[in-house]
């Protein structure tokens, strides 16, 4: 046992370089929202750690998960895994996860969450079944982030084969400073098949840029241009009676992501329009129509 901390020590500081090569790659790439992953060994150890979206935005939720595996003898048992975060997340409650099962969290610190398992709950063998655990949690991005700066996920763990303590391992979070939209689709009545409806939907903050894209169901109407104060419209003309769910999609424009909303829209049959004469007989005026 005393071997293996030894060994995890040392590839600790050899990963280490790993780490700040993704930092740069993450770096560069901070306007598009992708996924991470970094990926370092330790003996006979493997470790996986994954953030679903590495350029979030303020409001965002990222899931970070570490995956475990074994390459060679012996099987190892793991014990409790604390997972290093920004204290600008927030750990969301019940979001934990250990192979799949949920778990309970010690959030007592505002830059760590840690949970521990029974010692022969989750084995990693290297050679049958199950070859990995997989440990989950998820974080609400905060208002207090730094904007566009790398900040750092590591984790540390104890297991049957001894403790691994991993500074600095990534990957890092890039939280960006484009604002939050809203998007707002202004009721609609009275709709009837045949009879043009306009569709306006609302972005804010307002300003021009970027697009709305309409839809009815799956089917897309059109993209229209947002103009300066912030709308869109577009005039549709239904088809056929009953109830479509219209969708309004902003595309986002530079310093604001986009954002979507959605509403039920009940369009009626148009009335038959009544006969005025159904018996035949004069038609030459209304006022002879009653009978006394």
């Amino acid at each position: 046992m005393v071997d293996s901390r030894i060994q995890r020590a040392t590839g600790s500081v050899a990963a280490l370089a790993v780490a700040a090569g993704f930092a740069v790659t993450a770096m560069s790439g901070v306007a598009a929202a992708a996924p991470g992953t970094v990926t370092w060994t330790d003996g006979n150890s493997k470790y996986t750690r994954t953030v679903s979206n590495t350029n979030p935005v303020v409001g965002d939720i990222v899931t970070v998960t570490t995956t475990f595996e074994r390459t060679g003898i012996p099987v190892e048992y793991i014990y409790s895994v604390k997972d290093l975060h920004p204290a600008c997340l927030t750990p969301v409650n019940g979001s934990a996860k250990m192979g799949g099962d949920q778990v309970q969290l010690d959030t007592s610190s505002s830059d760590w969450v840690r949970a521990q398992f029974g010692i022969t709950k989750y084995p990693v063998y290297p050679n049958i079944q199950p070859k990995s655990q997989t440990f989950e949690v998820q974080y609400k991005v905060g208002v207090d982030c730094a904007r566009d700066t790398p900040l750092m996920t590591s984790m540390h763990y104890g297991g049957s084969l001894g403790d691994g303590t991993y500074q600095g391992k990534g990957p890092t979070i890039t939280v960006s400073s484009d604002a939050l939209s809203t998007t707002v689709l202004a009721d609609v009545s009275g709709a009837q098949t045949g009879k043009a409806v306009t569709l306006e939907a609302t972005v804010s903050p307002a300003a021009a840029g970027g697009t709305i894209q309409f839809k009815a169901g799956d089917n897309v109407l059109g993209d229209i241009p947002v103009n300066a104060n912030g709308k869109a419209s577009f005039v549709w003309t239904p088809g056929a009676a009953g109830s479509y769910t219209i969708g309004a999609v902003f595309s986002g424009r530079t310093g604001v992501v986009g954002s979507s909303t959605s509403k039920v829209v009940t369009v009626a049959d148009q009335p038959t329009e009544p006969n005025p004469n159904p018996g035949g007989g004069n038609t030459g005026s209304s006022s002879g129509s009653f009978k006394f």
